[in-house]
């Protein structure tokens, strides 16, 4: 965390990347990310030329040429949660960045540039595939161990377990507006300092706005020993009413 690091004026973006791709502004990723989330929830999008992609591609990437890419707006997923990452020969914000703000404005909340494209693939070591590259998006993704699905999510919030327990890592500001039932609120920022307020002997699922904050306290949870869950889901509140998976 930033504080371990010596900083002291620590500020949390609240609304995350989703708010700010929302604003015009093209969000870069890295080898890091893409690799570890591959045939997950990702859809990886080669805009080069097809018989290049053919040389060596992404695994598991599908080839749709950049001046294709909105014209085949089709192909991409109903599930406007998905992430989708865009990659070039090389990182290619100027060809780039017109195509991510289009497919934003349709409604996608993670649209990402692979920072360094291809060839930053290929520097980093990553897997490469060659040959047969898909022409059209096939997307079905793997659920994950340590997130909860929004359909156990709400029964564990309407029923109470007495072995589950809910944190809302919002703001103390957010929380006021209206927070899921049988919720406690600790703010992300707040929850090293207050970790030992939560009993080990229940699983601790965490939720936020729009789930990178309650993978954060996923994060620090699991590392202090806790059973632990995060709702990978947006949280929204509208009129004092709160919408658990609300697209």
């Amino acid at each position: 965390m930033a504080d371990e690091l010596g900083y002291t004026n620590i500020k949390v973006y609240t609304g995350g990347h989703p708010a700010w791709s929302e604003a015009g502004n093209v969000l870069l990723t890295n080898y890091e990310f893409v690799s570890k989330e591959l045939g997950y929830n990702i859809v990886a999008i080669d805009t080069r030329d097809t018989e290049a992609a053919k040389k060596g591609h992404v695994p598991g990437a599908v080839s749709i040429p950049l001046e294709k890419v909105i014209s085949e707006k089709n192909q991409l997923p109903v599930d406007k949660e998905v992430y989708i990452v865009l990659y070039s020969q090389e990182t290619n914000l100027t060809g780039l960045a017109p195509v991510v703000k289009e497919i934003i404005r349709l409604g996608y909340h993670h649209v990402f540039v692979l920072d360094g494209g291809y060839s930053g693939w290929l520097k980093k070591g990553g897997p490469v595939q060659t040959g047969k590259i898909a022409r059209r998006i096939s997307y079905n993704p793997d659920p994950r161990l340590n997130e909860i699905t929004v359909a156990e999510f709400l029964n564990t919030s309407k029923n109470n377990p007495a072995k589950k327990l809910i944190i809302d890592v919002r703001t103390k500001a957010e929380a006021s507006a209206g927070k899921v039932e049988n919720a406690i609120n600790i703010p992300v920022e707040d929850l090293k300092g207050r970790i030992k307020e939560l009993p080990k002997d229940k699983e601790v699922i965490a939720y936020s706005e729009t789930g990178l904050r309650a993978k954060m306290a996923y994060i620090l949870l699991r590392n202090a020993g806790y059973k632990t869950r995060f709702l990978k889901d947006n949280v929204t509140v509208i009129n004092n009413r709160v919408y658990c998976g609300y697209k």
